[in-house]
């Protein structure tokens, strides 16, 4: 019998193709689509501390998603080794959570991957990017990256208690002293009782304040440095050190490379194309020569959420500055602007949220920015005077600049509708501490440890809206989930802060 090779060749190609058909046919029907997750930012933790932190996926495939059998849909490394992050709590050390087996997720359904992780023991910036699979199999479009930066204790800026804001479910207290009325905002007067005491009628946009940005210890050196500073639309900006004398006068706002020695202590000056203009040992002030407002972009940081979405924010109004703290061993980035722009920047809610809330959380946030204006925490410098006023990270409130500023055309209408007025108590800016949704009721402040002892305007108060649900929070001040709903109730924003913060008076201050 003659043997037709050609025939065999084309035969045993045939089957190949029809073995491979399946399975990459299958993958296919395997389509994800991230819809949210919780954390926008890095993380910060000390080693061993933990934090919750959940991601929501869409199915957009044609496969109906299942948590048994060999096909079942985990959540794992993109590696498949160990995660950094893993806590014992996981299903493996590699895959934080799956579908639930008792579940099916159908097209066009979502599925929330909730789990809890860990701070890596070695200090610095630890990247971890996780995909969902089936049966070993990516599947497209269900990439998440978690960034977590370890800190050690010494290294704290402060020790006192610090506000929380849109953080994930955490484990309620002890039951606080909850108030037995049964009624919510509507016994609250409609009356917008606005009191006049106007300390700063010269500066209509508020005091000065500085931002800390983002900080850069020794070891990571080599993931942030050189700092690379230009301003949008080549607009001119001049650099000055510490004594306000002229550095570097850049008039055609060309780029600029700010490196740091945390060795020799010197600040290093090139110009984009690396060729040395100066070093000095003073910290550096970026700025508009006559001091008008001026548009920084930090070319070298990215800045942006790690779900995705093609945005940094790494535009900054007003002046910057480069600035070594010794005492904890940082180079730092401060943003310095008026107070009502930086409230413009916050990314602290949906700028699709109704108006009357929008406005209560612009007092809430520029209440809570005054206060720290006159209390401030970070004061661990060599002289004891204040490094910055607030940070730009949940440790205070998420301040993403001028970007975010531009993309959120409500939140801007809401802050300068409620312009210099914040929430008051005996005359005195309140903690105007907030978070994401109660279980049914805030939290006595002390209770929570976010005061050393009780405070007047941080009560227990009922709250509807979180009842039957999970705390999302500390739990202290005001809820973001329930003045929303008080807002499309028909509540006003002086009606939902006067709930919310006991025995507080709202006053114009510029």
């Amino acid at each position: 019998m003659r043997i037709n090779k050609n025939k065999i060749k084309f035969l045993f190609i045939l089957l190949l193709l029809i073995f491979a058909l399946p399975k990459k046919g299958m993958a296919n029907f395997y389509k994800a689509e991230k819809v949210a997750q919780s954390h926008a930012g890095i993380i910060e933790l000390k080693s061993g501390e933990t934090e919750t932190f959940w991601v929501k996926f869409k199915n957009i495939g044609s496969i109906n998603w299942q948590g048994k059998g060999n096909k079942k849909v985990t959540l794992r490394t993109m590696s498949g080794g160990t995660s950094k992050l893993a806590h014992s709590t996981w299903y493996t050390s590699y895959s934080p959570n799956r579908v639930n087996p008792a579940a099916t997720i159908y097209p066009d359904q979502t599925a929330l991957f909730r789990f809890t992780i860990q701070g890596p023991k070695s200090p610095g910036l630890h990247w971890a990017k996780f995909n969902l699979f089936y049966n070993g199999e990516k599947i497209p479009g269900g990439k998440i990256e978690i960034a977590v930066k370890t800190i050690e204790t010494k290294h704290q800026e402060s020790q006192i208690n610090e506000p929380e804001t849109n953080e994930p479910i955490i484990k309620p207290g002890p039951e606080p002293d909850i108030d037995t009325s049964t009624n919510w905002w509507q016994n609250i007067s409609s009356n917008l009782d606005i009191k006049q005491k106007l300390k700063w009628q010269n500066q209509p946009n508020g005091p000065i304040i500085r931002v800390g940005l983002l900080y850069i210890e020794p070891q990571e050196k080599s993931d942030y440095l050189p700092i690379v500073i230009r301003t949008i639309n080549n607009k001119p900006y001049d650099i000055y050190d510490q004594n306000n004398n002229l550095l570097v006068k850049n008039t055609s706002g060309e780029k600029i490379k700010i490196d740091y020695d945390y060795n020799l202590n010197k600040y290093f000056l090139n110009d984009n194309n690396g060729n040395r203009l100066l070093m000095t040992d003073s910290y550096l002030t970026i700025k508009n020569k006559n001091n008008s407002s001026q548009v920084f972009e930090i070319t070298s940081w990215k800045n942006g959420p790690f779900w995705g979405a093609d945005v940094n924010h790494n535009q900054f109004e007003g002046k910057i500055e480069i600035h070594f703290n010794p005492n904890t061993n940082r180079l730092w980035l401060i943003n310095e602007l008026t107070l009502e722009k930086y409230l413009q920047g916050l990314a602290e809610v949906s700028d699709l949220s109704p108006g009357q809330f929008l406005k209560a959380q612009s007092i809430a946030a520029r209440t809570y920015a005054m206060f720290r204006y006159f209390n401030n925490k970070y004061t661990n410098t060599p002289d004891g005077e204040p490094f910055f006023t607030l940070r730009g990270t949940q440790a205070d409130q998420v301040y993403r600049g001028y970007k975010r500023a531009q993309n959120q055309p409500n939140l801007k209408q809401a802050v300068n509708a409620t312009k210099g007025i914040i929430a008051t108590y005996d005359n005195d800016p309140i903690l105007a501490y907030y978070f994401a949704q109660t279980n049914g009721q805030t939290y006595n402040s002390e209770d929570k440890n976010m005061t050393h002892k009780p405070v007047p305007y941080l009560k227990s108060k009922n709250d509807p809206p979180g009842k039957g649900k999970e705390l999302r929070g500390h739990g202290v001040g005001m809820p973001q989930i329930g003045g929303i709903v008080a807002a499309n109730e028909g509540a006003n924003f002086s009606q939902i802060l006067k709930y919310y913060y006991t025995g507080i008076d709202l006053t114009k201050i510029y």
